[in-house]
């Protein structure tokens, strides 16, 4: 199996090594994208919220910084940034330019490096699409140049190069395509969820500070 696989990919040329690397690339995004999405950013937005406004809603700051200490995801973040304001009795539009502030830098991080996938399923079709046209002109070539007897090899050897590139390069294109639309719905998800969090969280601050 290993060997005709490798025989496989040995007859595709030498963009199939180009279409190779174009894969791993887009394997390393993909677990990245996959670690942060669900490890990192993990949880119900709006059960956090619900706890710390229990605990802030009995006067318990230091309850609150606990509940929010650990994570790094843009959410918890953001909310570390509202409530270490809040303990410290800055008033409320100065604890929302402070997580305004915050969500610039950590807003981003919800689509970073995302568009990578699609720009590896483009690169990898477009290389494919090269490496049809290098076997296509090793077989034109075979015609005008190779005596008689060795014609129909290189013609069948140009061909079949052109093809497996052309397969292979789809072959990548295709699962990156699709991963980047399921990890791009995850990543909209996620946004929404820490705007509607961050919103309801700011909401409740409005309503606790005195007037």
């Amino acid at each position: 199996m290993i060997q005709n696989l490798a025989g496989w990919f040995n007859s595709g040329g030498p963009f199939m090594w180009a279409i190779l690397a174009v894969l791993a690339a887009a394997c390393a995004v993909m677990l990245e994208r996959a670690v942060f999405y669900y490890f990192f950013c993990g949880g119900n937005g709006l059960q956090l919220v619900a706890r710390l406004a229990q605990a802030i809603g009995d006067d318990n700051t230091a309850d609150a910084k606990k509940i929010i200490s650990r994570g790094s995801s843009p959410l918890r973040k953001l909310l570390r940034k509202a409530v270490d304001l809040y303990s410290t009795g800055t008033s409320l539009p100065e604890i929302q330019e402070g997580v305004e502030e915050a969500a610039i830098q950590q807003v981003p991080r919800l689509s970073q490096r995302l568009n990578y996938l699609s720009l590896c399923a483009n690169i990898a079709t477009l290389l494919g699409l090269l490496g049809t046209i290098s076997g296509l002109r090793l077989s034109f070539t075979s015609l005008a140049s190779i005596e008689a007897a060795k014609k129909a090899t290189m013609l069948a050897s140009g061909i079949s190069q052109a093809m497996i590139t052309t397969a292979f390069g789809l072959i990548v294109a295709i699962p990156c395509m699709a991963v980047y639309t399921f990890l791009s719905n995850k990543q909209a998800r996620l946004t929404r969820n820490l705007d509607e969090a961050t919103v309801k969280f700011l909401n409740f601050l409005k309503k606790k500070q005195p007037r």
